[in-house]
Formats: structure tokens, C-alpha cells, sequence
């Protein structure tokens, strides 16, 4: 096999797979971390509550910044990877699949479905994921045209007042949430890569 096929085999498993990871590192990483409770004083004797140690306000600015980050990282690795798979099978349209097995009996089978769950984390975002996406953002922006005009600490009304304690009250809720969905969201690059390296290895061993 050409060098230039193994090289896009790899490109594509492999950017995968760092994909995924990069996209779960959030949910089990980043998030956790900055929902951490303040620590515990030793003496403390009442019962400890799991509370952010970090101001609500302060809590949807760091996500903002984290999925800001991630929305110009991880699609353009899952885009590359995708155009190395799109390379692939096009250079092997004409080759044989080696014991097809359950993912189909031709190379644009294997690699096709390769493209599609990789990609898949685009309209997952913009469908499943978008009305937590919208609550969090709101959250995160909500005093960002107050500072611009310098009415940041203006007076408010109590039912403004109210409405803010309800959003404060639903952003840790709202960050689980999205944690979660997060995490699935990383399984579509996974079964990408699993399904990109099942391709590359029956193409290694056929004679």
C-alpha cells in the first residue's frame, strides 16, 4: 500500500480519536474543575454543602471561554481527519474489502460511515445541545451591554432581582446538563475512529 494512504489512514484514526478525547476532557475534566466547592476548613463542624466555590457569574464566563475554545479546535480536527478519510477512499475506490464483516462488504461502506459519525457532532450541537448552549450563553452575556454603557451597578427591580436568582439557581443544574450531552457528543469521533481503524487494519492484511 502507497505511503500517502497510510499517512491519511493515520490522520484520520488518529485526529479521531483526539477529537473525542479533547471533546470528553471537558466533561470530565473542565467542568468538574470549575464547579469545585470551596475547600473545607478543617474545623468546619456544619454540614457541608457541594457549592461552587466560584460566583455563578464567574461560573458561565469560564465555560463560555472553554466552548469558545473548543468550537474552533475540535470541528476543524474532526474536519481534517475527515477530508484524510475522504482521501482514503478515494484512493482505495478500486481496492478489495478484506473480510467485510458487519461493517459492510466495500471500502465506502467502512469509510463513509467513518465521515458520517465523526461529523455527526455538528448537527448534534446545533440540535440536542442548543437550547442548553442558549441558557448558558444568555447567562454568560447578560451584563455584557450594562458594562459596555457603564450601568453596570445601576439599581435593579425586585423582579429583575428575581428573575436574576432564578438563572443563578439553574446554572449548575444547566452545567451537569451539558457535561452530559458533552460526553455523548464525543462518542461520535470515537466510533469514528474505531470505525476508520477497523478500515486501515483489514486493508494492511489484504495480499
Amino acid at each position: 500500500m502507497a505511503t500517502d494512504v497510510r499517512i491519511a489512514q493515520a490522520i484520520g484514526t488518529l485526529g479521531c480519536a483526539v477529537a473525542a478525547g479533547g471533546i470528553a476532557t471537558l466533561s470530565m475534566i473542565s467542568i468538574p474543575t470549575i464547579i469545585i466547592p470551596a475547600r473545607r476548613p478543617p474545623s468546619a463542624t456544619l454540614p457541608f454543602h457541594d457549592t461552587p466555590g466560584t460566583p455563578t457569574a464567574h461560573l458561565t464566563h469560564q465555560w463560555l471561554h472553554l466552548y469558545d475554545r473548543g468550537s474552533r479546535i475540535f470541528p476543524g480536527i474532526s474536519a481534517v481527519s475527515s477530508l484524510a478519510t475522504i482521501y482514503t477512499l478515494w484512493a482505495l475506490r478500486d481496492s478489495p474489502t478484506h473480510a467485510p464483516g458487519i461493517l459492510g462488504s466495500s471500502w465506502s461502506t467502512c469509510y463513509l460511515l467513518a465521515i458520517g459519525a465523526t461529523m455527526g457532532i455538528v448537527p448534534f450541537t446545533f440540535t440536542v445541545m442548543k437550547k442548553t448552549n442558549a441558557k448558558l450563553k444568555a447567562h454568560a452575556r447578560r451584563d455584557d451591554a450594562a458594562g459596555a454603557e457603564g450601568t453596570e451597578g445601576m439599581v435593579v427591580s425586585a423582579q429583575e432581582k428575581a428573575k436574576r436568582a432564578r438563572e443563578d439557581s439553574e446554572v449548575l443544574e444547566l452545567l451537569h446538563y451539558w457535561s452530559q450531552l458533552n460526553l455523548i457528543r464525543a462518542t461520535f469521533p470515537l466510533v469514528g475512529a474505531g470505525i476508520g481503524f477497523y478500515a486501515a487494519v483489514s486493508s494492511w492484511v489484504i495480499p
